[in-house]
């Protein structure tokens, strides 16, 4: 069902009125800090020399871990310690070893880069080879076992190893916080994070302070990706330490070559696999090693390794699956979660698998993702029953849509007839399923008043980070109460409205806080019901079912009966009046879920996602450029809330994920520093890598399992979408060899890449 309301702050943003964290510095006499960091991936700090400074005479505060009067750990449930200001080590460039503050946050730029520190340097582990080498891993390794089949007919195998790597989030606004203290230890904290709450949990450690003294309000983000899920924690802590120490507001904002080299990124994976196959391309065993580099902090490594393990499969029914992961600290910033949270590394290890299979076979890759599809009924590796299995549709209608056997021979005709050039074809399926697997999050909190002149206060947990969460949310108090959405305003997110809220990630965050809020909405739906059955029975002498009264169009009506009605603002009046309550808090938990991590059995999705997309490229054989000229998509996003908004969140995240898999590289030289951090150095997608044919279309069942209003999550499942480009462009280079399983084109495939690639195929 299309909905076509509005983007509530389109208008703002296009005429530049949205606030943000930095707007707010002018309504205080602020102090500003700034960090000074670790150059070495590892030593021991002698001595901060402030010589320099204090000869220019400048006027400055500097903070050190002593001034922490809570304890010095910013980790968060994740078994690690992980100093908010190291006592005597560094573990990675860029890691805050002190905090300078001056009146000018130039100034305190220009101050944080003149101190000098002196350190003991240390043996650092920069390259994740070596961290294996060295058994620096986190934990015992992860594992996932399921032996279903006797394997019997094995026509071939086939091993290898896929390095996948980094990612930078590239967000429009940088790390940032404003903090400001009040009066008894008090503070508000306003922060560019994705998780009110883990703010609000380490600040108050940090000081030394109960939850309560720390609010944490958050308006809207410019942008995050899973970059401020837990990577904002640092920079939040830092200005409230600030804060405390200064008795005085304080603003941190980072600039965008320190946020790039100083923060984690995607977590860069080397996966090996092994896969037995039938002679029609059926796997019948495959075994795979997730390997992840997890930087100098644990983070969220955990549980994106998790993530990995539990997609590995991809979109296809394994019956013998044998998967392990770990993930191992080296000396770079601690990766962190991105769109896909570990799903994207392991998928694309098998896409590259069943893509070298289909060549070893000579089979069709559309045909051989068919015949390995979940099929109704069948059951992933972890236990739990694909019950959608909307796979096969979304393959079939892809093949429809983008003409596929049209298709192919255009692409065969145009190869045989270039020299230069040549054109490949991409095809991926997904499945993505939502939830968070750490189980406890799966919970969303929503406060709903209704003022007596008939408008409408929203708050929930969900953070705005320019997705439009608040437009849907919102489109759930419309649909429910019947009103139109300027009746509704969506609140910041503050701590002191909603407690103990969980992160907007995992795609979920519509979901938790669009259901709670429909549950809190209907709780005033029933209240206002039993008023408006009072006036209507008086008007209908008649008794009148609460079935059967109607929230529509800003009118609460009989159903039998239009006539018979009350605008819902005069409602919200008389219910007043008459002392109803018009305030609900709505809370909700995701039914079902849960997943023993040590058996690696369960069920640790509340549904799955599914799509299919077809990528094809061209490649110029001299240069190692490429193009994308054609992208179809196949998605499921059940009974959309806002179709507008999801076919945005289609188009950004392909797009998103095609910048990752072939030209996003993310470089460090031999001393941990970050040497891709500039947008010269470091390319993400514009406009002119965009084809002009980009087709979207849906695939939907009735009795699909489904969340909010029947609607699905959109946020990450079709990252994975844009994978295909990798897989088109390796496909492109096929048609230069005769053993096209054997083509190692590394990832991303940056033009270097494609032509190392090409080199390797001359004269095989």
């Amino acid at each position: 069902m299309k909905n076509n309301m509005k983007h509530l702050s389109g208008k703002l943003h296009v005429t530049g009125l949205s606030t943000f964290i930095k707007n707010k510095t002018h309504e205080y006499n602020c102090l500003y800090a700034y960090p000074i960091v670790s150059s070495l991936a590892k030593g021991k700090i002698i001595n901060i020399n402030t010589d320099k400074i204090d000869k220019e005479g400048y006027d400055y505060k500097i903070i050190k871990a002593q001034d922490i009067p809570g304890k010095n750990d910013i980790a968060h449930g994740n078994g690690d310690y992980q100093p908010l200001l190291p006592d005597d080590i560094v573990t990675y460039v860029g890691q805050p070893i002190a905090l300078i503050i001056t009146d000018d946050r130039e100034k305190s730029i220009i101050l944080s880069r003149k101190i000098q520190v002196e350190y003991e340097e240390l043996p650092a582990y920069t390259e994740l080879d070596d961290a294996i080498a060295a058994g620096l891993e986190y934990t015992e390794a992860r594992k996932i076992i399921r032996k279903d089949n006797k394997i019997e007919e094995v026509a071939g195998e086939i091993s290898g190893e896929l390095e996948v790597g980094f990612q930078e989030h590239f967000y429009f606004e940088t790390q940032r916080c404003l903090t400001i203290p009040e009066e008894n230890d008090y503070y508000t904290v306003y922060s560019s994070t994705q998780g009110v709450s883990e703010i609000q949990d380490v600040c108050s450690r940090i000081l030394g302070l109960a939850s309560n003294h720390i609010t944490v309000d958050v308006r809207r983000l410019g942008g995050a990706f899973g970059g401020k899920e837990a990577q904002a924690t640092l920079w939040a802590s830092l200005t409230t330490l600030a804060s405390s120490v200064m008795k005085k507001p304080v603003y941190l904002e980072l600039e965008r070559k320190d946020d790039v080299s100083w923060t984690g990124k995607r977590h860069q994976f080397k996966n090996k696999y092994k896969v037995a196959y039938s002679k029609d391309g059926q796997i019948l065993d495959y075994s795979v090693y997730l390997r992840s580099n997890g930087g100098a902090f644990i983070d969220l490594s955990h549980a994106i390794l998790e993530r990995g393990l539990l997609h590995i499969d991809s979109g296809y029914y394994i019956a013998n699956l044998e998967v392990y992961g770990n993930s191992y600290r080296t000396n770079l910033p601690p990766n962190t979660a991105f769109r896909g949270f570990g799903a994207p590394q392991a998928i694309l290890t098998t896409e590259a698998a069943i893509e070298r299979i289909a060549y070893k076979l000579g089979i069709d890759r559309l045909e051989i993702r068919k015949r390995n599809i979940y099929k109704k009924g069948d059951k992933a590796h972890y236990g739990m029953e694909v019950f959608d299995a909307l796979g096969l549709e979304a393959l079939d209608k892809l093949e429809e849509i983008s003409n596929y056997s049209q298709l192919k021979e255009q692409v065969n005709v145009f190869n045989k007839s270039n020299k230069y050039k040549k054109q490949g074809i991409g095809i991926i399926p997904g499945k993505f399923g939502i939830s968070f697997t750490a189980g406890f999050l799966n919970q969303g909190s929503s406060l709903v008043w209704i003022y007596s002149d008939g408008s409408i206060s929203l708050s929930h947990g969900g953070i705005e980070m320019g997705q439009q969460l608040y437009t849907k949310i919102v489109s759930v108090v419309c649909r429910t109460l019947g009103v139109s959405s300027d009746r509704v305003r969506n609140e910041s997110t503050n701590t002191k409205r909603i407690g103990n809220s969980s992160p907007t990630a995992a795609s979920s965050g519509t979901d938790l806080n669009g259901n709670a809020t429909k549950i809190a909405c209907e709780i005033l739906k029933d209240r206002l019901i039993d008023v408006a059955i009072d006036i209507f029975e008086e008007q209908a002498n008649c008794q009148i079912d609460k079935d059967h009264v109607v929230f529509e169009e800003n009118k609460v009506y009989w159903k039998k009966n239009k006539q018979i009605s009350i605008d819902f603002p005069e409602l919200a009046k008389i219910a007043y009046m008459k002392r109803v309550d018009l305030g609900a808090h709505g809370f909700y938990k995701t039914p079902g879920v849960g997943f023993n991590k040590e058996k690696g059995k369960g069920t640790p999705f509340f549904y799955y996602v599914f799509g299919a997309c077809l990528i094809v490229s061209e490649i110029d054989l001299l240069t190692g450029n490429y193009v994308f000229k054609k992208i179809y998509v196949v998605h499921d996003n059940g009974n959309s809330l806002n179709r507008d908004i999801d076919e945005g969140q289609i188009y950004g995240a392909l797009v998103q994920g095609l910048g990752y898999c072939t030209m996003e590289e993310v470089k460090f030289n031999e001393k941990g520093q970050n040497i891709s951090s500039t947008p010269s150095t470091y390319k993400i997608p514009t406009i002119n890598d965009i084809p002009e044919e980009f087709k979207i279309d849906y695939v939907y069942r009735d009795d699909i399992k489904a969340s909010v209003l029947g609607s699905k999550a959109v946020g990450e499942p079709p990252f994975l979408y844009g994978l295909a480009g990798w897989l088109s462009i390796m496909n492109a280079i096929s048609y230069l060899t005769n053993k096209p399983d054997e083509i190692n084109l590394r990832m991303p495939a940056t033009p270097e890449a494609v032509l190392m690639a090409i080199e390797e195929c001359k004269g095989v």
